[in-house]
This record gives structure tokens, C-alpha cells and sequence, in this order.
């Protein structure tokens, strides 16, 4: 029980996709229509593309409600503040949750909690980080 609420503590290994057809406003603060691919998206969680932090979860809605985590394969509309979409993000972008370093570190030693894909797209953030870092995350 206490590893598991340290979990909920960390930031999540999460893939993105950037639903085209879902762009409802370029900035201030841009909201887009996501699918989860896989992990589970929280508010307040950072966001990267390339390995590159862009930008924080600011509130998730789905069907007009302000929801507090998402699940994998769900769609839901996002806000992203400090981003303009045509220009660092675009329609069909895959984003991933900018882990932070240390958080990277405890989740990997709370490994068996998360599911094979959580795992997977870890070892892709961390591959991600180390073309700038070679030691990060380690």
C-alpha cells in the first residue's frame, strides 16, 4: 500500500497522440483532443516530444467534465498552456510524460507495478533523455 501511493506520487511513463481533427483552440492555453495510447495521464504532468519538455497537463475534460486521471485507449480534450499548435505541437504528434530524473529513478525500482507498455515506453523516454545525457536516469 505505501509503495502504491508513492506511485501516484511520481510523474507516469505516457504516450500521446495529438488527435488531428481535435484542435479546438491554437493557444492561451491550446486545447486538443488526445488519445492515450498507453500509462495513465494525470494534471499537472509534464509533457516532451523528441525529448524536448514543451509544456504541462493543465486540465483534462471529457464530455464537459474536468476529469483527475485518464486511462489508457480513452480520448479526451487536454489544455496545454505555453504552446501553440502549428508550431510546437501539431495533429498526429505522439507527446510522452517528461518524467523528471528522480521520479525515473523510484519508478524504476517500483517496476512491478507498472504494465509491460508502461515499461516499454520508459525505456523510449529514457532513450529520449540520454541522447543529451548518456548518464540520465541511471
Amino acid at each position: 500500500a505505501i509503495e502504491a501511493e508513492q506511485l501516484e506520487q511520481l510523474v507516469r511513463p505516457c504516450k500521446l497522440e495529438i488527435l488531428p481533427t481535435c484542435i479546438f483552440r491554437q493557444n492561451n492555453p491550446a486545447i486538443v483532443g488526445v488519445h492515450v495510447l498507453v500509462g495513465v495521464l494525470k494534471p499537472g504532468v509534464p509533457l516532451m516530444k523528441a525529448g524536448r519538455t514543451l509544456t504541462v497537463v493543465k486540465s483534462i475534460e471529457s464530455e464537459g467534465e474536468n476529469i483527475h486521471r485518464v486511462e489508457q485507449d480513452k480520448e479526451v480534450a487536454i489544455s496545454l498552456p505555453d504552446v501553440t499548435c502549428g508550431r510546437q505541437i501539431n495533429g498526429n504528434d505522439i507527446l510522452y510524460s517528461a518524467i523528471p530524473e528522480d521520479d525515473f529513478r523510484k519508478l524504476k525500482k517500483l517496476k512491478k507495478y507498472l504494465t509491460a507498455p508502461e515499461i516499454q515506453v520508459m525505456r523510449d523516454i529514457a532513450e529520449m533523455m540520454r541522447k543529451d545525457n548518456p548518464v540520465w536516469g541511471i
